[in-house]
């Protein structure tokens, strides 16, 4: 009898591989046209799009400016690790969810189950965890009100000391001018 499952796996295993090696081949030289240097007709086509009248750094920029990634768009690796991961289990959120909407009575009997009774989790103990997941899960849910600022203005000095030497200086409060002594002199 021959191994023709085993023979197979081992060949699939050895394609991946392969695919996984070329993938990471050809996201490196994506990466490296990132440093080649800027063409003649990149520069043209970018002192075109700017106008005669754009200096040499806003056209360098201007040239490099498409290169890259976009922005706002999460990098492929990133991608790849949450769907990675996510083969796991569940996503967080669902975690915390679950915690969040368990009662509190339920988290208290699941420890006693599983932990000796000195060890057991109290309600407290139970409600902080509920807590912390509503804490967790609310950004995502609700967004952040704004907070409300008093800008009233109360009890405003303004001091005019802008005119010629010879006039003394005037303080307002609250729009009355009041009456300043000149610096320098006695009374």
């Amino acid at each position: 009898m021959s191994t023709d499952s085993g023979d197979k796996a081992v060949v699939k295993a050895m394609v991946d591989q392969a695919k996984e090696l070329l993938a990471d081949a050809a996201e490196q030289e994506e990466q490296l046209d990132l440093l080649e240097p800027l063409t003649v007709s990149d520069i043209a086509a970018a002192r075109e799009r700017l106008g005669a009248d754009a200096g040499k750094v806003a056209v360098l920029q201007e040239a490099r400016r498409g290169r890259g990634r976009p922005k706002g768009v999460q990098n492929r690796r990133t991608q790849d690790f949450k769907r990675y991961i996510q083969r796991f289990g569940q996503h967080p959120a669902i975690t915390l969810m679950q915690l969040q909407s368990t009662p509190t009575e339920e988290l208290v009997a699941l420890s006693s189950l599983i932990d000796t009774p000195k060890r057991q989790m109290s309600v407290h103990d139970a409600l902080s965890i509920r807590v912390r997941a509503a804490e967790a899960l609310l950004p995502y849910l609700e967004s952040k009100q704004p907070v409300a600022v008093d800008a009233t203005i109360r009890g405003v000095i303004v001091v005019d000391e802008f005119g010629s030497p010879d006039r003394p200086p005037r303080v307002t409060i609250d729009g009355e001018v009041l009456g300043v002594m000149p610096a320098g002199d006695d009374a």
